[in-house]
């Protein structure tokens, strides 16, 4: 059997982050997907269904269930992440760091 050599995604990723559109991109996809993870966790915690916490919140199910899985083509406001963290019983601060590399 003929050995395959290939890469890592580490070291494919590791490249590509090197372009910096590239790692514009990744970086925003990244940043959603935290949002996303956070809500999903913080609203399974509570035990809310996303219809309830879209009720709650005055903002529609799609909205919630778009937040959720990352969706960054339709992105929901910091009021509106403030509205669904103030019904979950959070809120959020924002923290600015500077890049060690601009892009």
């Amino acid at each position: 059997m003929k050995k395959v050599h290939g890469k890592s995604l580490k070291s494919i990723l590791a490249k590509e982050l090197k372009d910096g559109e590239f790692r514009i991109a990744y970086d925003k996809k990244r940043f959603y997907l935290q949002v996303a993870h956070l809500v999903s966790e913080l609203r399974g915690k509570a035990g809310f269904s996303q219809a309830e916490v879209a009720k709650k919140a005055g903002v529609s199910q799609p909205m919630i269930a778009r937040l959720e899985a990352g969706d960054d083509r339709r992105t929901p406001t910091l009021d509106t992440i403030y509205k669904i963290l103030r019904v979950l019983g959070y809120t959020f601060t924002l923290d600015v760091k500077r890049l060690n590399k601009v892009a």
